[in-house]
This record gives C-alpha cells, sequence and structure tokens, in this order.
C-alpha cells in the first residue's frame, strides 16, 4: 500500500464518525419541522421511520422549559394581582368622609366661554390616600357643575406638590372668582398593595391608567300637585307620549371625558 493509499484510509476513517455525528444530531424530520410546511402526522411518520435526533430532542426539552416558565410567570402574574386591595368609594361613602361637604376634583375656567379650560385640583391619587388607598383606578366626577359662589368654602380639595406628593389631610376649598366652576367626586376606586413581601406589585400598581368619566342622571317626570280636573277636549294617545304620572325608571350612564391637567 501507498502512502497516498495509507493516508486516504486515515482521511475515511476521521471523516466517518464525524458523518455519523452529523446524521445523529439532524435528520429529514428536522428539515420538515423547520419549514413549517408539514403536518404533525407527517412529521410523526417521518420519526417513526428515522428516529429522533437529537436536535429534535432538545427542541423538544426547550419546548418543555418554555411552557414550565410560562405557567411559573402566569403563576407570579396572579400572585401579584392578588397581591392588591381595590375598593370603591361610592357617593355616600365619600359624603361620610368629607363630613357631608363634597371633594372638589375639576375646575373649569370660562374666561374663554368658547373654550373654557379644565383643571384637576384633587389628584384621584390623592383622594385615595386619604381614604386609606394609594392608587386611584377610576374616579367619576358630577356632570352638574357647582358655581362658584356655592363652592367657596362649602367642600374640600386635597393638595398635592411638585413632587406628586398629597396632603395628609385636606382643607376647605376658598375661591369666589365667578368665572370658575366646579365638578365634585360622586364615586372613586382606590387599590393599594397587601404584603410588600411580593416583589412586582408596585409596579403592576404604578403602571395602572387612572379612567375618568362623568355621571349623568336623568331625572324622572315630577309628579305634579295640580288636582284640578281638566275639561277640556282629550288629545289622542299617539300624540301624548307620556302620561303625567306615567313611570319612567331612573338611569345613570358614564360619559367619558377627558381631563386636561
Amino acid at each position: 500500500m501507498t502512502f497516498k493509499s495509507i493516508l486516504f484510509s486515515i482521511s475515511l476513517l476521521a471523516v466517518y464518525p464525524l458523518t455519523n455525528a452529523m446524521a445523529a444530531s439532524k435528520n429529514l424530520c428536522d428539515d420538515m419541522i423547520a419549514s413549517g410546511k408539514s403536518t404533525d402526522e407527517q412529521i410523526a411518520k417521518c420519526i417513526a421511520k428515522f428516529g429522533e435526533s437529537d436536535t429534535y430532542k432538545k427542541n423538544i426539552q426547550k419546548k418543555k422549559w418554555q411552557q414550565t416558565e410560562n405557567e411559573l410567570k402566569s403563576q407570579e402574574e396572579a400572585a401579584r394581582k392578588s397581591n392588591i386591595d381595590v375598593k370603591k368609594f361610592s357617593s355616600a361613602d365619600l359624603d361620610e368622609a368629607g363630613f357631608g361637604k363634597p371633594f372638589f376634583a375639576v375646575r373649569i375656567d370660562w374666561k374663554d366661554v368658547s373654550n373654557p379650560k379644565e383643571k384637576r385640583i384633587t389628584e384621584g391619587d390623592a383622594l385615595c390616600k386619604y381614604l386609606g388607598y394609594e392608587k386611584a383606578l377610576k374616579s367619576v366626577f358630577s356632570e352638574n357643575e357647582v358655581l362658584s359662589h356655592n363652592a367657596n368654602k362649602n367642600g374640600f380639595i386635597i393638595d398635592t406638590n411638585l413632587f406628586g406628593s398629597a396632603k395628609s389631610e385636606p382643607e376647605l376649598f376658598e375661591n369666589s372668582d365667578e368665572r370658575f366652576t366646579y365638578r365634585t367626586y360622586v364615586e372613586v376606586t382606590c387599590a393599594k398593595i397587601i404584603s410588600e413581601k411580593i416583589d412586582g406589585t408596585a409596579k403592576i400598581l404604578k403602571d395602572a391608567v387612572e379612567d375618568t368619566s362623568l355621571k349623568i342622571v336623568v331625572e324622572a317626570p315630577k309628579r305634579s300637585d295640580d288636582k284640578s280636573v281638566n275639561d277640556g277636549p282629550r288629545k289622542p294617545a299617539g300624540d301624548q307620549k307620556t302620561t303625567p304620572f306615567g313611570y319612567k325608571p331612573e338611569r345613570t350612564e358614564d360619559k367619558e371625558s377627558t381631563m386636561s391637567r
């Protein structure tokens, strides 16, 4: 055997194990999976013939790890959310907290009648902190505006400094400028962290965006005290849409309002 033949034989021996290793690490089935154009049934038939390659086994293991990681994240997220205490304070609750007086939420400047400017004078977070919570999730304001002379010294505001910290107690509102009108809080939903030991809850609460809206009340027709008998001609039923004492239920709606700060 020549020297060249010996070298060629050694080369074959060196390459052969590598070829087997490559074949074992990846096969046709992996190419079918990577293409994304094979059904689960087709891939299963391929694996039944050629077996599970090392690549296939690694990918299956990665999927299992990813699934386990996603499950853990879901459990952690659920734990964080359950660590938040949420409470809705009704109009009656706010009335009690304000000793029978309202909390003023928004000031409306009517200097330019065609373009009135709105400004929050009590932040939702500030009101919630006074109520023993941390963050306002939703604030509902009165649709009807309070005139300046009725608002002056007849309700409360909670001031917030430049750093976002609210005062610990409200102050009696004072302003008699007639160009201003005011909306009051009629409902607020607040949230707070139950336990500081669960990481991530504070971020969830911090990232929550406050929702604001107006509460519109449609009043039912008032009963007339006039007991006199009307001897005039009766109107046809089709022309009289409602009877004087007809029942018309009260209803409330929420109308979205964008507050400019």
